[in-house]
């Protein structure tokens, strides 16, 4: 059961990292672009979402509820600002992500930055948050009023990182990026989903730098074109030798690298479960194919479905912007429900409602291989803490929350 759901998912990670895209021209333009933009040494991106929720039909107290949870979510908005830099062989690398979150009454700064290096004998990765303010009242009293948690993967007893060969953790993710890639652009050559890419022509964008061209893209998927595109990913995905390789050598890798208990016995038994499933994959694939029949009674998209813009500029994606919209009926899920289960379930009778989720999206590229400065600010013992630290101290000893008497 769960080398199938591993190749699921893989499958369906697969659909996203190819951008949607497969044989056709535009399609193929698309995954080019995507593709010299993961390979970019610096850039910069600024992100915006926000969410639309609407509820209806349901029965009076869920609809409350529901009618509250939108008030409070259709107001949010999530921003995003990061900056990278790296070196050209993706071991050293900095990073800079800005947070903000804001909704009705509170509004949520969370600033991180990233050094790693792995270059060296002995690789380093130091992660800073710059905590929120409200976080503070639920600190131990020695960690309070401190501006920032330092985060070192390596001193985490409990991650299984502190006993972890960095060395070969630093080749696997250096081999395996290089692996990657190379399985994707082999893959996509035959990957030919059943849907169109609109070319809309040549348009200028307005960026920091004035306005520059950039070729238009865009993608739409109803409903129906949505579940052909799951069915036609996994089934592509799942019949190809050299897909079905790829996953096997990451599990592998991924449980050699860990800190599993009788590794070699892990290791044996995860080969083994995925033998069974290589040589049954048209059973697995009958099944599945099942469940999508299954679906087509059931909706997953909105009237507005899928739609995804993309501005290709010198080769690189510059922009991506859309609007996914996720519909759930309360009826269709419980009919699901019951075939599954080939019974009726009572908790499941009188179901009824719809629940509608809009998510707008959009993302500006900028500063591509242009080295944006990234500054880290400086910590030490009187402004912030080890985050090993924190959880030593919540694992070892009860403590009050420093605003505990204010909270009383």
């Amino acid at each position: 059961m769960k080398i199938k759901k591993t190749l699921v998912w893989a499958a369906l990670a697969i659909m996203l990292l190819l951008v949607l895209s497969g044989c056709s021209p535009n399609q193929q333009e698309i995954f080019k672009a995507a593709m010299r933009l993961q390979s970019a040494n610096s850039l910069e991106s600024q992100t915006t979402m926000t969410l639309q929720l609407k509820g209806s039909g349901f029965d009076p107290n869920t609809q409350q509820q529901i009618d509250k949870a939108a008030e409070f979510l259709n107001s949010a908005k999530l921003n995003l600002d990061e900056k990278v830099n790296s070196n050209p062989q993706k071991t050293a690398a900095k990073a800079q992500m800005d947070f903000n979150l804001a909704m009705p009454g509170m509004n949520i700064d969370l600033p991180i930055w990233v050094d790693s290096d792995l270059t060296g004998r002995t690789p380093k990765i130091n992660e800073i948050f710059k905590l929120p303010q409200m976080a503070s009242a639920f600190l131990p009293e020695q960690f309070a009023g401190k501006d920032y948690v330092v985060l070192n993967p390596a001193d985490m007893d409990n991650s299984g990182l502190g006993n972890l060969d960095m060395s070969k953790l630093v080749n696997f993710s250096k081999d395996f990026q290089t692996a990657e890639l190379q399985f994707l652009n082999s893959y996509v050559q035959q990957y030919n989903p059943p849907f169109n890419v609109i070319d809309n022509g040549i348009q200028y964008l307005q960026t920091s730098e004035g306005p520059i061209p950039a070729r238009m893209y865009e993608i739409k998927l109803n409903d129906a074109q949505f579940k052909a595109l799951i069915r036609y990913t996994v089934n592509n995905f799942v019949q190809d030798p050299e897909a079905i390789n790829f996953v096997k050598t990451f599990m592998d890798s991924s449980l050699e690298l860990s800190q599993v208990p009788d590794q070699a016995k892990t290791l044996s038994e995860f080969d083994q479960a995925f033998a069974t499933f290589n040589n049954n994959k048209q059973l697995f694939l009958t099944e599945f194919n099942a469940i999508m029949d299954q679906l087509n009674n059931v909706t997953l998209l909105g009237d507005q479905g899928i739609d995804i813009n993309y501005a290709v500029s010198e080769g690189y994606i510059v922009q991506e912007s859309g609007v996914i919209d996720v519909e759930i009926d309360a009826a269709q899920i419980a009919q699901l429900m019951n075939a599954f289960a080939g019974q009726q379930n009572a908790a499941l009778e009188g179901a009824q409602g719809t629940l509608n989720v809009l998510l707008n999206f959009k993302t500006n590229i900028s500063g591509i291989n242009s080295q944006p400065d990234i500054q880290l600010p400086q910590v030490n013992a009187s402004n912030s803490f080890n985050y090993a630290d924190l959880m030593d101290q919540l694992v070892k000893k009860s403590y009050k929350p420093a605003s505990s008497l204010a909270l009383k």
